[in-house]
C-alpha cells in the first residue's frame, strides 16, 4: 500500500475514530458520575459531558462532509456549530480545572513518607 491510499483510508475513516471517542468519553463521564461525589470527580464528568456533546457535533458534521449521511437540516448547522464552537471554549478551561482537582485531591489523600 502506498502513503496516498493509507492518507485516503485514514481520513475516510476519521467519522469512525470520532464516533470512538464520543463513546469512550461519554463512558468515562458515566464511570466518574457513579463514583462517590467528591469535587473533581463532578467536574471530570461535567467536562466529559460537555467535550461528548462538542464532539458529537463535529462527528455529525464529519459524516456530513466526509460520507454524505445528513443527520441534520442545513439551517440547523449554524447553529449547532456556533454551540460547538462555545462548548469547545468552556472545555479549554473545564478540563485543566478539572485535572488540577484531581491531583491535588490524589495528593490529599496519600499519606506523606518519610
Amino acid at each position: 500500500m502506498d502513503a496516498a491510499k493509507a492518507v485516503i483510508s485514514l481520513d475516510l475513516g476519521r467519522p469512525v475514530l470520532a464516533g470512538c471517542a464520543v463513546i469512550l468519553t461519554f463512558c468515562v463521564g458515566i464511570f466518574a458520575v457513579s463514583r462517590p461525589r467528591t469535587t473533581a470527580l463532578s467536574l471530570l464528568s461535567t467536562a466529559c459531558f460537555v467535550t461528548v456533546i462538542a464532539d458529537f457535533i463535529y462527528f455529525c458534521e464529519r459524516l456530513q462532509d466526509d460520507w454524505g449521511i445528513a443527520l441534520f437540516s442545513v439551517a440547523v448547522w449554524p447553529a449547532m456549530l456556533l454551540a460547538g464552537e462555545l462548548l469547545f471554549i468552556i472545555e479549554v478551561f473545564l478540563w485543566p480545572v478539572a485535572l488540577f482537582f484531581l491531583i491535588r485531591e490524589r495528593r490529599a489523600s496519600i499519606p506523606p513518607t518519610i
